[in-house]
């Protein structure tokens, strides 16, 4: 058998483990970016602390029309109990009632919109909680088709790491350092296959003296261009 043949199947195997490897970084990666829940969870957040303000808000606003609305109830309660006779004074009480009836309607102006204000956090609120109720489960739906994808893929590296330790008893000390420094430096693939009279990576079209070389060499033959190692079915 020959070297370079013994190097292609190296390299099948190596391209791919890459492979292999590459997909099953991006499936960790998947499965610890929680980027969707994360934002999710900060809407929720962020309308947790709004529902929380506008209902202390409307429950501020609902104290001062209590109170005011008592205060109003005794200065009536005072301005009609006959009690009191000088002139000056029931006028200042009926002043002051009048004035604490013009509070008291713009206080429920506010109320109102407080109230409006704080029926529209809490529906926010809903609608933030269910968006992470929802990204949970979508995130749970996906994790589950990645790792059974990572399980089959799992598989299939260890199989190909075999499959590589026993094609590594076929290559010289010399020609696999040799390979594994064109690995480095040409971007993972070492070996290339001649494709239709040509360089089947760099597309280099070869002279028919370099191809028949490549098939009936015993030492290995190279690209003239890219400088990969040559293999011929």
């Amino acid at each position: 058998m020959s070297e370079s043949l013994n190097l292609y199947r190296l390299q099948k195997l190596d391209t791919q483990i890459d492979r292999v490897e590459k997909r099953l970084n991006e499936i960790d990666q998947a499965l610890s970016d929680d980027r969707r829940v994360k934002k999710a969870q900060l809407v929720l957040n962020k309308a947790q602390d709004a529902a929380q303000i506008a209902k202390a808000e409307l429950k501020k606003i609902e104290d001062q029309v209590g109170d005011t609305r008592l205060k109003r109830k005794t200065s009536q309660a005072s301005l009609f109990s006959g009690k009191i006779k000088n002139p000056k004074d029931l006028q200042d009480l009926q002043m002051e009632s009048e004035a604490l009836a013009r509070y008291i309607e713009k206080l429920e102006d506010q109320q109102l919109e407080a109230m409006i204000a704080s029926e529209s956090a809490d529906e926010t609120l809903e609608n933030a909680e269910k968006a992470l109720l929802q990204a949970k489960g979508t995130a749970a739906e996906e994790n589950a088709a990645l790792m059974g994808e990572k399980t089959a893929l799992e598989e299939d590296l260890n199989k190909a790491r075999r499959e590589k330790s026993a094609a590594l008893q076929s290559v010289s000390e010399t020609n696999l350092a040799l390979y594994e420094k064109l690995r480095k430096t040409k971007r993972g693939t070492a070996v290339t296959s001649i494709t239709d009279n040509g360089c089947s990576v760099c597309g280099q079209a070869l002279p028919p003296a370099n191809i028949q070389a490549v098939r009936t060499a015993s030492e290995l033959v190279f690209c003239p261009s890219c400088g990969r190692i040559l293999f011929s079915a």
